[in-house]
């Protein structure tokens, strides 16, 4: 068990590298702070961000990204494969495993989008990411397993996990006009 779970932790490392430099990238190729295309819904905001503010946004970025792909199966916009829903929920999974480190006290400053809440009520903060990552499991399992039903109310029940937890301990964002 220690072996995998070392594993996991050089993977996310490494998958963690690999967001931030494209991240970076990207941004300095659109070269504005607030960036709206309709075709693709894109926004890319928090550029100033930086440190373990810049890391927990990127691996949110990640897991919506994640999300997006297994939602496309789901939608029949993208073929079924369960293999894929397996992989993308397990890169969900070893994101939530690390995502309460990138939550150390005092980094709920701009332009962070983390509720005070957060470290007001810890023990539910890290209740909301368990439940999450829990939810990613049995989706996992349920795309390997080749379950279509199963997929469906598995992904339900993440999207309920995130949005959970974005309603508690998330700043409400500002709307645009």
């Amino acid at each position: 068990m220690n072996i995998i779970k070392r594993y996991l932790g050089l993977l996310f490392v490494k998958l963690l590298t690999l967001s931030i430099g494209t991240g970076a990238i990207h941004a300095q190729s659109i070269g504005e702070k607030n960036v709206y295309s309709p075709s693709n819904k894109l926004i890319v905001a928090h550029q100033e961000a930086t440190g373990v503010i810049k890391m927990r946004m990127d691996n949110m970025k990640s897991i919506g990204a994640e999300i997006k792909k297994i939602g496309a199966m789901i939608r029949g916009k993208r073929p079924f494969d369960g293999s894929q829903i397996a992989a993308a929920s397990e890169r969900i999974i070893v994101y939530g495993y690390k995502f309460k480190k990138l939550f150390p006290e005092g980094t709920g400053k701009d332009p962070s989008q983390a509720s005070q809440k957060i470290w007001t009520d810890w023990g539910g903060f890290t209740f909301a990411m368990n439940k999450m990552v829990r939810a990613a499991t049995i989706l996992a399992e349920s795309g390997r397993a080749g379950n279509v039903g199963q997929v469906k109310g598995s992904y339900r029940a993440l999207g309920k996990s995130c949005g959970g937890c974005h309603r508690v301990y998330r700043v409400k964002k500002k709307r645009r006009r």
